[in-house]
């Protein structure tokens, strides 16, 4: 009890430094809090807050907060430490001006969050999970750090705002190999494609209250790191930094949202929709780099907005769902689809607030993800109306991507609420039912799902300070849409309307309600939907980017779709399997190419009989 209460009491007072630092970045713009020299100019430790950083520190105040409420009943006390030690290890990235401490406090996140990942290390498939974080977090740690040296030993310093100063001296080689080492290393560290693999691996085991922060506000910072480079450090930037920034950030948001689809695990589905919700972040990132290329701060104002915007909503939506997805592997002892059913008797709180969550990652409105995707999509628009032929196609299709995006997110978590929450159990449990209370975890919950509905209703109040934000950043006052605090009103109030109409259509009409029809067959939990059925449409559209085939449970660990192809592993244990394998897919392959044979036309069949006679004449001769 005692190391879990200071674990939360250092996360608290983690997030009121975090809003202070927040607060005061906002106000005074930037400002050094200490500088330590050194004989060696590179190693110099200098600290401070800037406007840039001011709206990623309250995301990580957010969220400490949130995620300190929900340890007081849930978690392990050992993991409440070390998610303090992670919230105060990002706050130090936000607040460091040289390249030196920028490095060290970088490295101490990645290893605080190893050991969120790697806390239940005695399962294998976790420990395999850990590694592979750790792989690419070192790696692209290197590139971050070739990135700055590059950037520090051109400006012959190595702080920030020296190198701010030299920025304009570069060569235009140095600026895109800077750029690019950047873009490596801070994009695997978010979850962009094609570095993404770490990330359905890693966040899935580790704890609930970890996985909130790990998706919620360390994916965050490393956006602030790339908007660091390519705003501030090695800009200006061309249009070609933000030509592949909007590639890259349409990719994976398209297969996020594809991988999310098919898979059942639910915590692994939430970390496929964190790299679904990074690409659109990246999205607005790549509109504002192109207009400033292009001499448009204006529109580059909008997109800079929607981007830190949309961190901010991910933020506080991903993390109310990783927690409740927390509360779920509680009381039902699995996050696997397959198995859940009916929750909402039991998770009376619990439940409701997820849906929140649900209805603001898909963005409908009145929440926050349909604002800040909202501003997105203007961005685009006003882009294609102003950039070149080129750049043009490339914005038409970032933009039919996010809308295609919007839709699957949408059927993903219809999936996921509906099947986990709705309906009957699936497998009945024995012990007496155990409803839900009202305790600080549940709080948290209504904490974060509270902010999702403001930001919904009134998101001028994240709005304004970002385009001040966004203005100090790009020396030009952004545009905001005048339609932006009504719009979402005006629209959740038609299908309100049509809800209420149909309610007091129903109860005029006296509408006679029936039991179930399943086909004379009594009335069964197994009736019910399976996550597999309902997406079995979509799966069947989508084929050809993802093919999941089958499932597969390795290690003991949680049942995964493996797209496209099936990997196994070789050991003794597996290899009956292997052969097996192989033998079935050889003969579904050939009964596959032997349909092209069958084609249902008369003249062919004819054709078939008549070589059949003359090969019969000829054998007989």
């Amino acid at each position: 009890m005692t190391l879990r209460l200071l674990g939360v009491g250092a996360t608290f007072a983690t997030a009121v430094v975090a809003a202070a630092l927040a607060v005061l970045g906002f106000i005074h713009g930037d400002t050094t809090l200490w500088i330590v020299q050194s004989q060696t100019p590179l190693l110099s430790l200098v600290a401070g807050v800037t406007w840039l950083a001011s709206p990623f520190l309250a995301i990580v105040a957010l969220l400490a907060t949130a995620v300190a409420f929900w340890g007081i009943s849930r978690g392990r006390p050992a993991d409440a430490a070390l998610v303090a030690a992670f919230a105060l290890s990002m706050v130090l990235v936000l607040i460091a001006q040289s390249v030196a401490l920028f490095f060290l406090a970088w490295e101490a996140m990645s290893l605080t969050s190893v050991f969120l990942v790697a806390a239940h290390h005695e399962r294998r498939g976790v420990r395999r999970a850990a590694f592979t974080y750790l792989m690419v977090a070192q790696t692209g740690a290197l590139c971050v750090l070739a990135s700055l040296t590059l950037l520090a030993v051109h400006a012959g310093d190595s702080s920030f705002q020296s190198i701010q100063q030299h920025a304009a001296k570069l060569s235009p080689g140095l600026r895109d190999v800077a750029f690019t080492l950047a873009l490596i290393g801070f994009g695997s560290k978010a979850g962009a494609l094609p570095l993404h693999f770490w990330l359905p691996r890693a966040h899935p085991v580790a704890p609930a209250n970890a996985s909130a922060l790990l998706s919620g506000a360390m994916l965050k910072v490393a956006i602030y790191g790339l908007f660091l480079v390519a705003f501030q450090l090695a800009a200006p930037g061309t249009t070609s930094w933000g030509v592949a920034v909007i590639i890259v950030g349409t990719v994976s948001a398209v297969v996020g949202v594809l991988y999310a689809l098919v898979d059942h695990d639910l915590k692994r589905l939430l970390a496929y929709h964190s790299i679904e919700n990074i690409g659109i972040i990246l999205i607005g990132m790549g509109v504002a780099l192109v207009a400033r290329s292009e001499g448009n701060l204006v529109l580059a104002g909008l997109a800079m907005t929607a981007a830190l915007f949309h961190s901010i909503n991910h933020g506080l939506f991903k993390a109310l769902l990783f927690l409740g997805a927390g509360a779920v592997a509680d009381i039902a002892g699995t996050v696997d689809l397959e198995r859940l059913g009916g929750l909402s008797s039991r998770l009376v709180w619990t439940a409701p607030l997820f849906l929140i969550g649900c209805a603001a990652i898909t963005g409908l409105p009145p929440f926050n993800g349909f604002a800040s995707e909202w501003l997105t999509f203007q961005a685009l628009v006003h882009g294609i109306s102003t950039s070149a032929r080129i750049v043009n196609l490339v914005l038409l299709g970032s933009l039919a991507g996010l809308a295609l995006t919007g839709g699957l997110a949408a059927a993903c978590f219809v999936k996921v609420y509906g099947i986990a929450f709705l309906g009957s159990t699936r497998h009945p449990d024995p012990r007496p039912i155990v409803r839900e209370r009202f305790d600080a975890s549940a709080f948290s919950l209504a904490l974060l799902a509270g902010m999702c509905i403001l930001l919904g209703i009134a998101p001028m109040l994240a709005v304004s300070p970002l385009s001040a934000i966004a203005a100090a950043v790009l020396g030009a006052a952004p545009l905001l849409p005048p339609t932006l605090p009504i719009l979402p009103a005006s629209l959740v109030v038609l299908p309100l309307a049509g809800g209420a109409f149909a309610l007091v259509l129903g109860a005029s009409r006296k509408i006679r309600s029936v039991p179930t029809w399943t086909c004379g067959s009594p009335v069964t939990a197994a009736a019910q939907y399976t996550a597999t059925a309902f997406t079995k449409p979509l799966r069947t559209i989508f084929g050809f980017i993802l093919k999941p085939e089958r499932q597969l449970r390795v290690d003991g660990g949680q049942p995964r779709w493996f797209p496209t192809r099936i990997l196994y592993r070789t050991q003794s244990r597996y290899l009956v399997d292997e052969v097996a394998r192989r033998f079935a897919a050889s003969t579904l392959r050939f009964a596959r190419h032997s349909r092209a044979v069958q084609s249902g036309s008369l003249r062919l069949y004819i054709a078939y009989a008549v070589v059949a006679v003359v090969v019969a004449v000829m054998v007989a001769r």
